[in-house]
This record gives structure tokens, sequence and C-alpha cells, in this order.
């Protein structure tokens, strides 16, 4: 391997994200030579876990969850022997693949992950890097565990399907330079500007997926990688953009479908009736939770919705006209409780991640009477002074998220008194965050000695 000493974590660009479009700051190399190799890490895989890359015997490179990326890392040219591992419940490393690259001064190495965790395949491209002013590059390719192929098209200025340019088929695993439809005299990429996304399957033209008005602002080379989705909600599809940071634009379907799931936390005798009133013209949805109950998840329409709440006898005061705002391809967890005798609710979006390995876990409080409780997760050979996931000062209706290793865990809630003394509200027996599937976990009151319990809801 050639001897070489990896430079600093290079950002070329700081923040993107999708506000009508694609947005982020910093800007491309001015200069018209790239003097080092640049290599990157994305992870594709669905059902996966959070991977880091690394030299074999050398220094970490980064590390990538599902639709995220490594920070661009430049390097001098050469052979690079890398290695990527994931960390399983015993903090033991888990060797999934052994590679070497070989990296060349001013070419950008790509390595992605896809396909089924259980056989990964770690892909390499390559592409050299340019000068650019005013235009940009696109690459694209299709990470779909299926396969699919898709027809690639682009619009102007959010302009309709009918007024789109086709730009090619994009295949599982491979990946296509798009070419611009109407070059300058000055260069053939493409115009900076605004641009609409639209695919459908192979010869079609019933469009599957629409993007929003995207502003390709950076002359830089723009890679979207077409990926399943994964968490809480797994039909449909997504698209990511990788620039060169460690942040990931994640696009979605225009008309894609958001989901909720409510629970009721109140230890009212009355069940509660549940309204989700639409825009005008909709039809309202109603349903009844008992007291500790978990609705299922319902798919709606994405959109701004006025939610009631009361209970049948009217014990507690109604909760009446609460904005709940569900975005394309969004899941949202509904949270009601009772605080000094009206009804109330908190919400909080529900994670995209892959639950196979490591698990996204939600903690809430809903008891009205602390503003400062701590939840700890204490495995068998810890206590809450050794433990190493834990949560801090939580208020009423505050949410917080954790993403924990597959394992068996005593939950802990305790809250500080005036003294600043911990005083314990509840602890359950290990339990076993193990299964694929989006856990919630609440404090809250209950008839029990102390007078509050923890909940885990799945």
């Amino acid at each position: 391997m050639v001897s070489r000493t990896l430079k600093s974590l290079i950002k070329l660009f700081a923040a993107v994200g999708v506000a009508a479009g694609l947005t982020a700051c910093g800007g491309s190399d001015s200069s018209s030579d790239y003097s080092y190799a640049y290599i990157q890490f994305y992870n594709a895989s669905p059902n996966g876990a959070t991977v880091t890359m690394r030299e074999v015997d050398g220094d970490d490179l980064g590390s990538a969850q599902f639709g995220d990326t490594t920070s661009l890392i430049s390097a001098d040219s050469g052979d690079l022997e890398l290695e990527f591992i994931r960390t399983d419940s015993d903090d033991q490393e888990i060797l999934l693949e052994e590679m070497t690259v070989n990296l060349s001064t001013g070419y950008k190495t790509l390595i992605v992950l896809s396909g089924d965790f259980s056989q990964p395949e770690f892909i390499e491209y390559k592409f050299e890097r340019e000068s650019l002013d005013d235009h940009f590059r696109l690459f694209v390719t299709s990470m779909m565990v299926d396969e699919s192929q898709y027809d690639f098209y682009l619009a102007e200025d959010g302009d309709p399907f009918e007024a789109a340019n086709y730009l090619g088929t994009v295949s599982y695993q491979e990946l296509s330079e798009m070419t611009f439809w109407d070059p300058d005299d000055d260069s053939d990429d493409f115009d900076s500007g605004e641009y609409t996304i639209y695919l459908t399957e192979p010869g079609s033209t019933d469009v599957v997926f629409e993007s929003q008005t995207l502003d390709f602002t950076y002359d830089t080379e723009y890679v979207l990688a077409i990926r399943d989705i994964s968490g809480a909600i797994q039909a449909g599809m997504s698209v990511d953009t990788i620039l060169n940071s460690s942040y990931v634009t994640n696009i979605t379907d225009v008309d894609a479908d958001a989901q909720y799931r409510i629970y009721n936390s109140t230890e009212s005798t009355s069940p509660l009736t549940v309204t989700f009133g639409g825009n005008d013209g909709e039809e309202d949805t109603e349903f009844t939770l008992s007291a500790g109950e978990l609705s299922d998840f319902t798919e709606i329409k994405y959109g701004d919705y006025r939610v009631t709440v009361q209970t049948e006898d009217g014990s507690a005061t109604a909760l009446t006209n609460k904005l709940i705002t569900l975005n394309q391809g969004e899941s949202k967890a509904i949270m009601i409780y009772e605080a000094d005798g009206k009804l109330a609710a908190a919400t909080f979006v529900e994670s995209g991640l892959p639950q196979s390995y490591d698990k996204t876990v939600n903690f809430i409080n809903l008891v009205s009477d602390f503003d400062n409780i701590d939840f700890y997760l204490v495995r068998s050979d810890e206590t809450i002074d050794t433990a190493d996931y834990y949560t801090m000062n939580l208020e009423l209706a505050e949410s917080s998220t954790l993403v924990l290793p597959s394992d068996y865990y005593e939950i802990i809630a305790v809250y500080e008194d005036e003294n600043d003394e911990q005083v314990l509200l509840d602890r359950t027996a290990l339990y076993g965050f193990t299964e694929e599937e989006n856990y919630i976990v609440t404090v809250e009151p209950a008839d029990t000695a102390t007078g509050y319990e923890i909940n885990v809801l799945y």
C-alpha cells in the first residue's frame, strides 16, 4: 500500500437541505486543478446497521447510517486498503468487507453499500472532478433492493411532466452521468437552477415519483441515489442527493402519503374519542381509544389536519382543533395526555432508519408533576452511573431519541428534587429491544406505589 497521511476531513459543502429545493452553503473548488484524490462512503442498505469505513490497521474514515454518507476525505493517490465494520450489542466489531481501492488525483471514489444487509454489496464508483462555473454535473443510480429500473426525466423550473426531458434509463447499481439537453456554447454541463425530477417505469409515461422543485445551486457533481424507504414507513421510494459533505438531502415524492398512530396515556375510565378533520370537502376520521391503548398506523394523505379529542363522559376538558401537520412520507406519533384536568397532545416524527440491528427509541415525559425527568437504559452489567445510553431533563410533553444496539435493558426513570437528589419514578425488568419495531418509551401517571409507570410501546 502506498504510504500516505490522510488529510483532515474536508467539507466542501456544509449543510444541504430541502426547502422548496436543494440548498447548501459553501461552493465548489474554484481552482482548475484538484490536487488530491477524494473518497466518500454512502450507506444504501435499507435493513442494515451503522457502518464504519476505515483503513486496514489505520484510521477511522467515518461512519454512515442508512441514507447517509461520511464526509469527503482527501488523500494522496495510490492504493488504499479499506475495511467496513459494524459494532454489535457486545461492542464487538464485525467485519463486513475488505477491499482495496486505487485513488487517483483529481478523481472522487464513492463506495456504496447496497442490497440486503445479510449479503452486503460494496460497489466502487469513480469519476473525475471538474472545475465548473454556473453549471453542475448529474449522476444517477438506483439502489432499490428489488433491482428496479426507472426512466429519469428532468424538467426546468417546476414544469409538468409533459414538458420534462427524458435523460435515460437508470439501472440497479449502475452510475450513469446524464447529458444536458440544452448545452451552452461554453459548457455541455447542466445550467445551475431549478428543476423537477420525474421517474417512470421503463417505457411508461405514468409518473411513479415526482420531486419538489429543486434548486441545483452549486457548481459541482451531484449524485442522486434512488433507494428504498425503511423504518416506520416501508413502502415507496426516496431519492438521496450526495454532495461533498456528510449531510445527505432526502427527496420525497410530492404525492407520498403520510401515516400516524395515537396513544391514550390518560387514566380516564371513559374512552377517548379522536376526530381527525381534513380540508373542506374531506370526510372526518373518527375512532375511540381506551386508556393505555395505542392505535395501529393509519395511512392518510399528507396535509394539515385539525384534531379534536374528548372523553365520552366529559370528565376532562376537550382538546379542540389541535393542528397536526403530516408531510409527505412522514410517520408521526400523537401522544394524548391529561394535565390539570385538560386533554393535550404531544407529537414527534418517528424514525425512517432500519430497525434490524440498531433500535431507534423515542422517549417522552407525559408526567405534568416534573419537568426534569431522566431516562437511563441500563444493561445487566451496568448501573445508572455507568450506563452508556440515557436521555436527560425531559420536560412535560418533551421527547428525545436514542439509537441503541439490539439488546436487553432495564429502563429507569428518575427526577432530581430541590436538593439535586435523584428520586425513582419507575423501573422495568430487563426489556429486550430486539424486534424490528419503532419503539416508544413513556413515563406517565399510574396507580402504582410511586404513582408513575414506564410503558414501552411498539
